[in-house]
């Protein structure tokens, strides 16, 4: 059965070194292998009659008013979230909590994009659906080759305020680390020497091959921190790039099918300990990839749509 799919987004920057990440990496990138499964799918397409109507992803009054109209004439509507939208936390104030909860009522059902927001969501919603966010091994093709454990070139990518984290390890890594983010990092207050990159998607893929180990550590322990997707440490995991970082939920659920991550909590935060025992893992990235590559992350979608249309 070919599914009709409306994805709809109110950003209407196509560029995907101008919109959001989680827009590119769950919406944009997404339309090519959504239509390779053979659905039909259209963007920001208001009148048209759809089978199933994804609405990204803030839960605002707007966004709620966008899927009570597509509702009318569409089969089943579908709210996607990259955060966990049903807590109280910097993302989330009362207003956008009350919508949250409108929304659940309303669709039939949340697609989340890790299981820590799942769970989350599940005592609100008719229906939850994990898709991790997918990787597109066409543009991430590259492998890293060799790893230097000995004196190893950090890495590190990501929204620049998140650079902060960092600087608990500034003795180890000044003048060893790379860091790719926007322009934004410049206004942090970093207590180390870096290398700058300026994230650029084209570039991106070849940029993290001068890395021999992602450090990714970040606090983690309140409603909207413990809910990020995996994308962060994926990126390097699907290039076979070893990684140090903290235990965020959708990390560990990656480590299931990747070996070359280790967590700081197991090695009382220490990064030798951590990479000595990187030495012994295996950095065989096929699983990883194919988990959570663009084809089986919309594989598995359509399936939990199509069974959506047939209730």
């Amino acid at each position: 059965m070919s599914i009709r799919i409306g994805l709809f987004v109110t950003s209407l920057e196509k560029d995907y070194n101008k919109t959001p990440a989680s827009y590119w990496i769950r919406i944009l990138q997404m339309m090519e292998y959504y239509r390779k499964a053979g659905a039909e799918v259209s963007l920001n397409k208001y009148f048209k009659r759809y089978d199933a109507v994804i609405v990204f992803r803030k839960s605002k009054r707007k966004y709620y008013y966008i899927l009570k109209f597509l509702s009318l004439f569409s089969k089943t509507v579908y709210f996607d979230t990259c955060i966990n939208i049903f807590d109280i936390h910097e993302e989330i104030s009362h207003e956008r909590l009350k919508y949250a909860k409108l929304i659940a009522k309303s669709a039939n059902g949340i697609i989340c994009a890790s299981a820590r927001i799942a769970e989350y969501a599940k005592p609100h919603a008719r229906s939850v659906y994990v898709m991790e966010d997918p990787v597109d091994l066409n543009h991430f093709r590259f492998i890293k080759e060799n790893v230097n454990f000995e004196s190893p070139v950090f890495g590190w990518s990501g929204v620049g305020l998140k650079s902060v984290y960092l600087n608990r390890f500034a003795s180890e890594i000044s003048s060893r680390i790379i860091l790719i983010s926007e322009q934004g990092i410049k206004k942090v207050q970093l207590n180390f020497e870096y290398e700058y990159i300026q994230w650029n998607y084209e570039s991106f893929p070849k940029d993290i091959l001068n890395i021999d180990i992602a450090l990714l550590p970040r606090d983690y322990n309140d409603p909207y921190n413990d809910s990020h997707s995996s994308f962060k440490a994926l990126v390097f995991a699907i290039h076979g790039i070893p990684i140090i970082a903290n235990k965020i939920p959708s990390y560990v659920d990656l480590s299931e099918y990747y070996e070359g991550i280790v967590f700081l909590e197991d090695f009382d935060n220490n990064l030798r300990k951590c990479i000595d025992e990187l030495k012994t893992r295996n950095l065989d990235f096929s699983r990883v990839r194919k988990q959570y590559s663009c084809t089986n992350q919309a594989s598995g979608l359509l399936a939990y749509l199509a069974k959506g249309i047939d209730k």
